[in-house]
């Protein structure tokens, strides 16, 4: 939503908006970078509406939302996101990137493949971009030129990169299912994993998304539900691999991957197997483009991260403390294999912190997560939650942390003696960092993972400060 409301007022258009976190007093940082945009804020109690040419809501508001209700009397249409930005899309050549699994990595990385190859892009992504924080941005959106005139996306592929028309690069989100309104031009599936949904639910959606798309899609031949949504047209790449050769001489360092790609030195500052892929994924697109492999690791280099995405917090005491968005049971196992293993082969002590949001979510996933993180630690590792985040609303709260963690212990019974448990569970944060803050020890990576939640920056920031003053 922030995104679409700075887009819009990037290209002129008159933006005012709510949020309840705003109404509570969170996030006064963001509300004074909106207001600087020409952005106005107003409560969410419906006073706002009044004057307004649309209502643009996500998918977590309510019918019974005071400014729904007052659009309605007033006759004033109501927009879902994902159609706003439909239209938004149907005004430029679009890229949209797909996947239950690193979209807003993968989106971030092509954006600057596309800058660096001269295209001067446009983007809407779902996570704040560090290099375009310190343009003082707040990071998940930019306007690149105005359109100028649709092209077919066969002539596109056969023009030099520098004559590509403009282009828009976005994230398709398959969440509340609002990725089957887009007709990209180009379209990118990463992974088909159970996430917000069982599998049998997204395979539908993204098979609807792939016959939208109105020229060949770029597909993850690693991943088995991508393979099988394959046309003869389509293309795919591997984690390692695509059309140009194999990558080489590759190095994982802790905040770094290191490659070459048919003779060209790529790196990338992200680290991880899985940002190998991301990145592969992203080289690709800017392939289809017509963008040089010398281009596409100029604009890799130039890719920083995104907000929340491992991002160091510190090192104290010999302890490193990491931040991760990682939510689903494919994103903990990745963020946790990466922290386990440093460069040199040797295993770390991890102390992973997982906060688990929504109570529907965790019914769904929290078993897999659990095996997964089971998959990765060993018994001298230590695994903590707190209670599951409820952001509002109506919730089936039969489930709870407590519950999770009781399978990380019995689930690796055979590891550890019973009476030395791997997992804690903590009704408060402020329970767990005083926990983690006696536990640590020189040379322990501590990694603190979990989304929706918009205290979890803080959180990792205050734990760092505690194990500072130990």
């Amino acid at each position: 939503m922030s995104a679409l409301a700075q887009y819009l007022a990037f290209l002129g258009s008159k933006v005012s908006g709510s949020d309840r976190s705003l109404d509570r007093g969170a996030e006064a940082e963001k509300g004074i970078y909106f207001q600087s945009l020409g952005i106005r804020l107003c409560p969410q109690d419906g006073t706002g509406v009044d004057g307004c040419s649309c209502l643009v809501v996500s998918t977590a508001i309510e019918s019974q939302n005071p400014e729904v209700q007052r659009a309605k009397i007033l006759g004033i249409p109501v927009v879902h996101r994902s159609d706003m930005l439909a239209e938004l899309a149907r005004l430029r050549n679009t890229i949209a990137i797909s996947g239950t699994s690193g979209k807003s990595t993968v989106t971030g990385m092509t954006y600057h493949v596309l800058e660096a190859g001269g295209l001067n892009p446009s983007l809407i992504t779902g996570a704040n971009l560090i290099s375009l924080q310190a343009e003082g941005l707040l990071g998940n959106a930019k306007a690149g030129k105005p359109k100028t005139q649709n092209r077919n996306i066969s002539e596109m592929q056969n023009r030099n990169a520098s004559e590509a028309p403009e282009w828009l690069v976005m994230e398709a989100d398959e969440s509340d299912g609002s990725l089957v309104k887009y007709s990209p031009e180009v379209g990118v599936i990463l992974n088909v994993e159970k996430d917000h949904k069982e599998i049998a639910e997204l395979v539908p959606l993204f098979k609807q998304f792939r016959d939208q798309t109105l020229g060949s899609v770029l597909l993850n031949g690693s991943d088995f539900q991508c393979l099988a949504l394959k046309r003869k047209e389509d293309i795919l790449f591997y984690p390692d691999t695509i059309i140009d050769g194999k990558a080489e001489n590759i190095r994982f360092e802790d905040w770094n991957t290191e490659f070459t790609l048919a003779g060209v030195a790529f790196q990338v500052h992200v680290p991880g197997k899985h940002n190998l892929s991301n990145a592969m994924a992203a080289i690709s697109v800017g392939r289809m483009l017509g963008i040089s492999l010398e281009a596409c690791a100029r604009g890799l280099k130039n890719y920083l991260g995104v907000e929340r995405r491992h991002v160091l917090i510190g090192v104290t005491n010999g302890v490193t403390i990491v931040d991760d968005f990682a939510h689903n049971p494919a994103k903990v196992k990745a963020c946790l294999e990466t922290v386990k293993k440093a460069a040199d082969g040797t295993k770390r002590r991890v102390l992973a912190i997982f906060h688990p949001h929504g109570f529907a979510p965790m019914k769904l996933l929290g078993h897999d997560l659990v095996d997964g993180i089971l998959e990765v630690l060993e018994s001298s590792d230590r695994v903590y939650m707190p209670e599951i985040y409820y952001a509002g609303g109506t919730a089936d709260k039969t489930i709870s942390s407590a519950d999770l963690i009781a399978r990380v212990n019995g689930g690796n019974i055979s590891q550890h003696n019973p009476k030395s448990p791997m997992g804690f569970f903590f009704a408060t944060k402020e329970e767990v960092i005083t926990d983690i803050i006696r536990e640590a020890r020189p040379g322990d990576w501590i990694v603190s993972m979990g989304a929706r939640d918009p205290s979890l920056g803080d959180f990792a920031q205050r734990l760092f400060e505690g194990l500072s003053r130990k």
